[in-house]
């Protein structure tokens, strides 16, 4: 009997092992998105006046992140709960949509397939609440200025035109988002004029935000129609955020003042008979350096100048904090230089030691320039300057060496305004070999109302290479590579590019590319490589 038993239990589990079931292998994958059968509304529906919304697909969906994906324009301001069934989708929206208005909702990639979540295509669905579809149209092309390549993902909206917009506060009336290739599409809106604006628009908010969020606008109204104009923007980075005083950071050996954003140049002067040595650094800090003796407190105005050439003046109060202990803790003392260590220098070079404090005094007679063993000349020999802030010292030399060009930079040579130095410095950089570089020269083509202009190499990354103001133009001496070639209407003639202003209704120095990329080969040169200012 109890082998009977034992033999049935044997049975029953074979038999369920046997009918397990077991995810098929092989077959063809589904590539095919979901494909809308049917809506309510149907699309372009007219007088509609009800508050849900429901789409139904040929297989199942699942949604994805709807709330961030769905674009309604104009905005509605109506908030809205969804409701998957199975090959459905039911918004249900808490209002009813403002009246006599043409709506229209692009779903994005915000509704995809069950099985391989392939999304659906051109998803949009378009109605009004009054007795027509409005069928005004905007729709252009969006790109970096300095790089010339398109934005993705960038918004671009349409503005009621008011002296009072303020793009930080008020989001548009009717917006769409720009493509892989930068081109956008904003259809279905009222046939009058508007004002078109692109924002980076990073954390979705549809406001400005000017700190890190680049910007593109054109100066004169659009008007939306059934016309085909093709509108080209150009994005730039503006901040015009009033400059600050962020916050002071005082310190035994230095004292910090840290501004809200980056600065150009800053003006110090004391408002006592003391005085301190100071440098800017990373674009936003003012550091000032502590050397005795002085009062326990010393007042400065500061006149820092922005990016956008606004000029803002401080008065701050220098307090360093109080030494404790015998010996003051300094930080070291550094060099860097241009060009780079061990970098080729042609035997007639212009050459920068960069240092991270103010220099006191210099020896230039122990600075030493080494063109061979016998040949050591002294940077007394050559013509050198300081920058204002004296951490800076630029060097015109010429060197005979055959092989390797170097500085030998004894111990004591560089004094510090804190009295410190270097250790005993070597640096070495190769003689340039002309053969491994190529050349390019060419002219610019441009109308006689542009008198004044800036040629610019660049890589592949937009890494500036080197820059020239006239025309024609050669660049020597540039390593074997694929590059690009630009020029910058200089319209003030300050050799810099200035960047526009929104607020101003101000365009950014405009900036033209030559369409193809150039290749350089070594010991080649490329002539007759033009670019043009059009009219």
């Amino acid at each position: 009997m109890i082998r009977i038993i034992l033999f049935a239990i044997l049975c029953l589990f074979i038999f369920e092992q046997c009918a397990q079931q077991v995810t098929p292998t092989g077959g063809k994958k589904d590539s095919i998105p979901p494909n809308l059968v049917e809506s309510n509304p149907l699309n372009k529906t007219l007088n509609f006046k009800g508050r849900k919304l429901e789409l139904f697909f040929d297989e199942y969906v699942v949604v994805d992140n709807i709330n961030q994906k769905l674009v309604i324009t104009p905005e509605a301001d109506n908030p809205y709960s969804y409701k998957q069934n199975g090959m459905s989708v039911l918004l249900t929206f808490k209002n009813e949509f403002k009246d006599s208005t043409t709506f229209t909702l692009n779903f994005g990639d915000a509704i995809k397939d069950f099985a391989e979540k392939n999304p659906a295509k051109n998803l949009k669905l378009v109605f009004s609440t009054g007795s027509s579809l409005d069928s005004g149209r905007v729709y252009g092309s969006l790109k970096d200025i300095k790089t010339n390549k398109p934005i993705f993902d960038a918004l671009v909206g349409l503005y009621n035109v008011s002296d009072t917009l303020n793009i930080a506060k008020q989001k548009p009336y009717y917006f769409s988002r720009t493509d892989s290739s930068g081109t956008f599409s904003i259809e279905n809106i009222q046939m009058r004029n508007y004002k078109l604006i692109a924002i980076d628009d990073k954390n979705r908010n549809m406001l400005y935000n000017a700190k890190d969020e680049r910007v593109g606008f054109l100066e004169k109204e659009v008007n939306a129609s059934r016309d085909s104009v093709t509108y080209a923007l150009n994005m730039f980075l503006s901040d015009n955020t009033p400059l600050k005083i962020q916050r002071t950071t005082p310190r035994v050996n230095n004292y910090s003042v840290i501004f809200s954003k980056a600065v150009e140049k800053v003006a110090v002067t004391f408002m006592n008979k003391d005085t301190l040595p100071y440098l800017l650094e990373a674009g936003n800090t003012l550091k000032f350096f502590n050397v005795e003796p002085h009062p326990d407190s010393t007042l400065v105005k500061l006149s820092a100048t922005d990016s956008l050439g606004t000029t803002t003046e401080f008065e701050q109060k220098i307090a360093f904090q109080a030494q404790r202990g015998k010996e003051r803790q300094r930080d070291q003392l550094t060099l860097s230089t241009l060009p780079e260590s061990n970098k080729p220098l042609n035997n007639t070079f212009v050459y920068k030691f960069i240092l991270n404090k103010p220099i006191q005094s210099i020896d230039d007679k122990k600075i030493t320039l080494i063109t061979d063993s016998l040949t050591h000349e002294p940077l007394s020999a050559f013509q050198w300057s300081w920058n204002p802030n004296h951490n800076i010292l630029i060097v015109n030399a010429k060197s005979f060496a055959k092989d390797s060009i170097k500085w030998d930079i004894p111990k004591g040579s560089f004094i510090s305004v804190e009295g410190d130095t270097l250790p005993k410095t070597f640096l070495k950089h190769p003689v340039l070999n002309e053969e491994d570089y190529g050349l390019i020269n060419g002219k610019v083509i441009h109308p006689d109302s542009v008198t004044s202009f800036i040629v610019q190499l660049v890589d592949e990354q937009y890494k500036l290479i080197e820059t020239t103001f006239s025309s024609p133009y050669t660049f020597r001496n540039i390593p074997q590579g694929k590059y690009y070639l630009r020029v910058i209407v200089d319209a003030n003639k300050n050799q810099k590019w200035d960047t526009g202003e929104i607020d101003k209704n101000l365009q950014p120095e405009a900036i033209y590319y030559l369409p193809e990329k150039i290749l350089l080969k070594a010991n080649f040169e490329l002539n007759d490589i033009n670019i043009t200012i059009p009219k």
